[in-house]
């Protein structure tokens, strides 16, 4: 990619950064790493999730485009906490997902995403890699943390409080195991200043 192609293309993220900040479309999480790495001058990023819990209804299996999101937290929760978010559902199954950090990105040259991904996997990133080398050279940063569990069908849980519960711990392990990871991984971002 080019100079102008890159820099036209991290003017044009940094704006939707600005624009989805403004309208508080940006998990707090995640924006100090989102700031450090926008700094960098041969890298910007874009969708970015700093990890989350989310209670999902979803009409049948691959449906994403009706699925309706019933309860989204980026920070750890409590089993009422889930139960009440269930109070909401309707028709559909009901999954409960815990999902580590997911970054996404823009890299100059290849060898930058090459260091920025041995950075990530380094501080426990594991799923990390470079995505796309075409017109523009994409980074993934993501780890190996997460739950996908069904736990009830039209508005009805199947769970009972013990399995409940358990489900919620481990939930809240991957959003700890993950802010541990980005803890790291801010660090060392932030030692970025000589960077190649």
């Amino acid at each position: 990619m080019g100079k102008k192609e890159f820099l036209d293309a991290k003017e044009s993220a940094l704006k939707s950064l600005e624009d989805a900040c403004a309208e508080q479309k940006v998990d707090e999480g995640v924006l100090q790493i989102l700031e450090l790495i926008n700094g960098i001058e041969g890298f910007y990023t874009s969708s970015s999730c700093a990890g989350r819990i989310v209670l999902l209804e979803i009409p049948q299996i691959g449906d994403k485009r009706g699925a309706t999101f019933l309860g989204v937290w980026h920070r750890t929760i409590e089993p009422k906490e889930l139960k009440a978010a269930a109070t909401k559902a309707t028709t559909g199954l009901l999954w409960l997902l815990a999902q580590a950090p997911i970054l996404h990105i823009g890299a100059q040259t290849l060898e930058l995403a090459d260091t920025m991904v041995k950075t990530a996997i380094s501080c426990g990133f594991k799923n990390s890699a470079v995505k796309s080398t075409g017109k523009k050279i994409m980074i993934e940063i993501c780890s190996t943390e997460r739950l996908d569990a069904p736990i009830g069908r039209d508005g009805s849980l199947f769970c009972e409080e013990e399995h409940l519960s358990l489900l919620v711990e481990i939930s809240n392990e991957v959003i700890e195991r993950s802010g541990k990871k980005m803890a790291r991984f801010v660090k060392k971002v932030g030692k970025f200043d000589d960077f190649p």
